[in-house]
């Protein structure tokens, strides 16, 4: 039993479940926007009561397939309404939902279906071509249900027939039997490294980080989050799904590749007050260079990967929107810190202060808790850390030391109490006996308008150990040479820490874009590979 279990009668949850939260909010305000879809060529409009009038349908369809408490679905579905109507009615009956990124192949699809020990699979009617190439390779007794709102002839049940129809609902028998600290939610890592991992957060996980960032940001019910990031991911469903229910507010959800260039029209047309968002879309919108056309947009919440300063200056020069950034992983559920939401009390370049749910530290290699301002592993502890990796009994023990989830994320914390990252664990470089964090390096890279994406890579060496290698993709009609890169570093860090290979891009075989996983991080080991096997001299 993990800490925040043990101490959670000293956090009042005013809820006992996921569902219990949509329940009471329905209550409270059944005739208030809940949720718009924008799914393909329609838009969807639900109230509170529409909506749980659906979820209570689908929950119904839920109980007489024989599902239990605790047993596993998959969804591979876009952003919709729909999405969100089959996970709150399978949270409702305690069932574990696992969506999985419809990007990945077959290959690793099969492999999340099977540790997951999933009962169903609810797939999109478009992503099905996928799932029939993998079906031998499921259980005997694995069912597979496509949705799909045309009438359309598959081998396989549609689930839009349930509750396409409206019909009354009796709420005189709303389940009470899932609780803070049943299992809610699977969620698998992007797997940089081997097969994927599979985190399991409980309702106590979810409720406590929609809380701590609604309560952060002070939203109400007039907050309406648009959720852009896809809900395979827990930022999706945490920041701007749950945190604006938990204040009784309302989300409109998009498909995962609606174009960006809609972006300020999206904002302004449906009134949207926040939104979460990784850096690179921040670099994107300030590409197309289009005007913003409303005036109601709060803030915006970044996190994911690193974000260069220069894109959050430029940004709000050119927006007039705050940026807000934050850290965490799928481990503590969403986010475990942020900058203050007062713009003036906000650091540039820091990941802020803990949120009130959770405690951070910085530890050395020998669990030693550091003092401020010295580099360490960045560990965390509260309600919000995740119960444990799915099936690695041997990960789960490695991560969690003495209450502490260790996070193999390094960095400092400053004297007022400022949490600031240098990178992964792994990806710490150490040349001739001395540490290098690469986005130290790459922070510095970021500030020349003419980049676009960086990456430091530690290649082997004979005579150091390792060093350094950087690979670098320039803004399209812009040039940047080798000589400027290393002369634009001189006196900004220590001579050992300049890149000893220096590469574009653009001027690579078989390398045309940086490489990047579903998150849009970019993966090292890609680079890595790729430098041994066409740049190695």
């Amino acid at each position: 039993m993990r800490e925040y279990q043990k101490l959670r009668l000293k956090h009042k949850f005013p809820y006992d479940s996921v569902f219990s939260l949509l329940y009471y909010k329905f209550l409270e305000n059944p005739n208030r926007d809940f949720v718009i879809s924008l799914y393909k060529d329609t838009v969807e409009k639900f109230s509170y009561k529409d909506f749980f009038v659906k979820v209570i349908s689908v929950r119904d369809y839920l109980s007489k397939k024989g599902l239990n408490k605790e047993d596993c679905i998959n969804i591979i579905m876009q952003n919709s309404a729909d999405f969100l109507i089959l996970y709150f009615a399978a949270l409702s009956l305690g069932i574990i939902v696992c969506p999985i990124n419809y990007n990945l192949s077959p290959k690793e699809i099969s492999y999340i279906v099977n540790d997951s020990k999933s009962k169903i699979l609810f797939v999109d009617y478009e992503y099905l071509p996928k799932i029939e190439e993998i079906k031998e390779r499921f259980a005997s007794d694995f069912e597979v249900v496509v949705f799909s709102k045309n009438d359309i002839e598959t081998n396989y049940f549609n689930l839009f027939s349930i509750y396409k129809n409206s019909f009354d609902i009796k709420f005189e028998n709303i389940n009470k039997e899932v609780f803070l600290i049943d299992k809610a939610v699977i969620i698998y890592t992007s797997g940089t490294s081997g097969n994927p991992k599979g985190a399991i957060l409980t309702h106590a996980n979810l409720l406590s980080d929609a809380q701590a960032i609604a309560e952060w940001f002070k939203f109400d019910i007039n907050t309406r989050a648009l959720c852009i990031l896809p809900l395979f991911h827990n930022n999706g469903q945490i920041v701007t799904l749950l945190a604006p229910l938990w204040a009784g507010g309302s989300t409109v959800m998009i498909k995962g590749n609606v174009s960006l260039m809609s972006f300020w029209d999206l904002v302004n047309k449906y009134n949207v007050t926040w939104t979460s968002v990784i850096p690179t879309i921040l670099s994107v919108l300030i590409n197309f260079n289009i005007k913003r056309k409303d005036n109601i947009l709060q803030g915006i919440i970044c996190g994911g990967a690193l974000l260069p300063k220069r894109v959050q200056i430029d940004f709000e020069e050119k927006y007039k929107v705050p940026i807000y950034e934050g850290y965490g992983l799928t481990e503590t559920t969403s986010f475990s810190c942020f900058n203050p939401i007062e713009v003036k009390k906000r650091r540039i370049g820091s990941i802020g202060l803990p949120l009130p749910i959770n405690k951070m530290a910085i530890f050395d290699e020998n669990g030693i808790e550091l003092p401020d301002n010295e580099i360490g592993e960045m560990c965390i502890k509260g309600y919000n850390v995740f119960l444990e990796y799915c099936n690695l009994h041997e990960k789960n023990a490695s991560v969690f030391k003495n209450g502490w989830f260790h996070s193999g994320d390094y960095g400092y914390r400053d004297s007022d109490g400022f949490f600031y990252i240098r990178g992964r664990k792994d990806d710490m470089i150490i040349k001739g006996g001395e540490n290098i964090y690469p986005r130290e390096i790459e922070n510095l890279i970021y500030t020349n308008p003419k980049i676009k994406d960086c990456a430091l890579i530690g290649v082997e060496h004979k005579l150091w150990g390792e060093d350094l290698v950087l690979f670098i993709e320039q803004i399209e009609n812009q040039k940047v040479n080798k000589m400027e890169i290393i002369d634009f570093l001189i006196g900004k860090i220590a001579d050992f820490k300049i890149p000893s290979e220096i590469y574009f891009i653009n001027e690579l075989e078989d390398l045309s874009e940086m490489p990047k996983g579903p998150t849009k991080k970019i993966l090292r080991k890609e680079l890595k590979k790729y430098y041994e096997t066409h740049l190695r001299k």
